[in-house]
């Protein structure tokens, strides 16, 4: 009797224990389901918010398309000036009349910090699959 008594608490407590094991695997598996759904969405996310820079800088390039039909719509040709016509004025800086010079190092310091304040005309697509 006392041989079936152990017997029954070693079954009820094997199969509590294996209860307690199927439960905290379904728990774990629940939460890894949500780790995973939140990283596709933010997968998304990012790819969604790529895709938009994408078509924005691509109708920033169609631009130019668009104004060379405008122009061939309307009969205007766009070409190189001849030599002859151009006409050097003496008063100008060197960077105005095509000539290459080495830039002061003021003005390199200044377009440098002037150039991190202003925006650019492009969107910027920033790859973030290092971090979240």
């Amino acid at each position: 009797m006392i041989k079936t008594s152990f017997f029954r608490v070693i079954l009820v407590v094997f199969l509590c224990s294996a209860f307690a094991l199927c439960y905290v695997h379904q728990q774990t598996e629940i939460i890894k389901a949500g780790f995973q759904i939140n990283s596709k969405r933010h997968e998304i996310s990012f790819l969604l918010d790529q895709y938009r820079s994408l078509v924005y800088n691509l109708s920033r390039l169609e631009s130019p398309g668009k104004i060379k039909e405008t122009l061939c719509v309307n009969e205007i040709t766009l070409c190189m000036p001849k030599m002859e016509n151009i006409h050097r004025v003496e008063g100008m800086s060197a960077a105005y009349r095509g000539e290459n010079h080495a830039p002061d190092t003021k003005e390199t310091l200044l377009a440098f910090i002037f150039d991190r304040f202003s925006t650019k005309a492009e969107a910027k697509v920033v790859d973030n699959k290092g971090g979240f």
